[in-house]
């Protein structure tokens, strides 16, 4: 059944039938031929992996993402980000990072990060000097922070499969992000420097007074959301609720950019963007069912353990797995198959089991950086209008960042428990 499985999957992947139904069909074949059950089993399991009240808040923040960006919010965020940081040398590629850091902070989305932040200072990077190869990598660099600084759709459905709260992912993740957006500061400074190209001016109090006016309701945005649910206020779900309520409210009456008229396409969007995210999930689902039948668990687990008992390795070696795969298989696919094999060895070893949520998420951000899945790169290729060849050595630079944050997460459990501990309380104790 299992050979059935892999080989069917690897064959559609290199047909380039889209993962969805790559994964969805190679699962039906393997249950078709490898046992005797009834198909209704497919359907089912489907059905199952989606039935999840913590999944309802992502077709919300996919919804709240589209909203901001047609309400005008992004383009407020990046005017804010302008003037806090467009004095400094290389400051209009560290404004396009702090953007994308706010809005990621909002949205819960690496690609609408990049569409919405990416589209607006790509041309101006590139009239400023900037290669579009460079442009390209940093875009979506930068986007690719969705994932990890909260609301996080990854997180979400992690906590979804691993029953994890949410609230304690959300934490775990903001001083990861925030190190992996100090460092692309940092980059965008050595580039500038290197280049001798956009060489700042001078730092105006007024002009950073007159764009925090501007944008004080979309900068409050992350706030309410991410307060919201580590205050107890409300759940991720119902955070995705008012994530909406609140963008169209400042987009139709305080910006006054979004109009009625806009509405039913936004929701049109929205939906064809979660029907991809949730057949995805559903699809994975199947695979859980296949692995457990074949029990693939305790074979895997058994393994793992003949090589190492140490939970840090194990970690490691999950996130290295974890980073192929996600060059071939979207991150949403991938988590329902290796999480249901991995997350309970580790938690019956005592593991720091944020640490690993964490770092699991990070990893999934890598695989949207590289080929041949890669979605945040060729969404960003396709922005900055660069080719594969130009990117490459900005993007190694990059992935070097996201690896060296990953390996200090696995050796600094600090790194990603010491925010969930200080306002959560130890996990023990939550």
């Amino acid at each position: 059944m299992i050979p059935i499985v892999v080989i069917s999957l690897i064959v559609m992947i290199i047909l380039g039938v889209p993962i969805c139904f790559a994964v969805g069909l190679s699962g039906f074949l393997g249950l078709y031929f490898g046992t005797t059950l009834d198909l209704y089993i497919v359907v089912q399991r489907f059905i199952s992996g989606i039935n999840s009240f913590s999944l309802m808040a992502v077709p919300l923040f996919i919804l709240g993402g589209a909203i901001m960006d047609k309400a005008g919010i992004s383009k407020r965020i990046v005017g804010f980000a302008a003037a806090m940081f467009s004095w400094l040398r290389g400051g209009l590629s560290i404004c396009c990072v702090a953007a994308n850091m706010i809005f990621a902070g909002i949205s819960g989305s690496g690609a609408a990060a990049v569409s919405a932040i990416g589209g607006i200072t790509a041309p101006a990077m590139k009239a400023k000097g900037y290669k579009p190869g460079f442009v390209a990598a940093l875009i979506g660099g930068a986007g690719s922070l969705g994932p990890v600084i909260p609301p996080s759709v990854d997180m979400i459905v992690f906590a979804s499969i691993t029953g994890l709260s949410v609230g304690r992912m959300f934490m775990g993740g903001m001083l990861p992000g925030l190190v992996i957006g100090v460092c692309l500061m940092i980059f965008c400074y050595i580039y500038a420097r290197v280049n001798n190209i956009d060489y700042g001016g001078k730092f105006v109090v007024s002009e950073v007074i007159v764009a925090l006016k501007e944008s004080i309701w979309a900068l409050i945005m992350p706030f309410i959301v991410i307060g919201g649910v580590i205050c107890g206020i409300f759940t991720a779900t119902e955070a995705g609720v008012v994530a909406c309520v609140y963008g169209m409210i400042v987009g139709a009456f305080v910006y006054k950019e979004l109009k009625w008229k806009d509405v039913i396409p936004l929701f049109k969007q929205a939906t064809e963007n979660t029907c991809q995210v949730m057949m995805i999930i559903g699809a994975s689902t199947i695979y859980g069912y296949i692995f457990s039948l074949a029990n693939v668990g305790d074979i895997v687990c058994n393994f793992i353990l003949s090589l190492t008992d140490s939970t840090t390795m194990i970690m490691l070696m999950t996130a290295g797995f974890m980073i192929f795969v996600g060059c071939f298989m979207e991150s949403l696919a991938a988590m329902p198959i290796i999480l249901p094999i991995v997350y309970p060895l580790l938690e019956s070893m005592g593991a720091n089991m944020t640490q690993f949520g964490v770092m699991f998420c990070l990893c999934t951000v890598l695989g949207g950086l590289t080929p041949p899945v890669g979605i945040y790169l060729f969404l960003s290729m396709s922005i900055a209008k660069a080719k594969i060849q130009e990117i490459i050595p900005y993007l190694l630079v990059v992935v070097g960042i996201i690896v060296a944050v990953i390996l200090t997460a696995a050796f600094v459990p600090g790194l990603t428990s010491f925010l969930p501990d200080l306002i959560m309380g130890p996990m023990g104790a939550s």
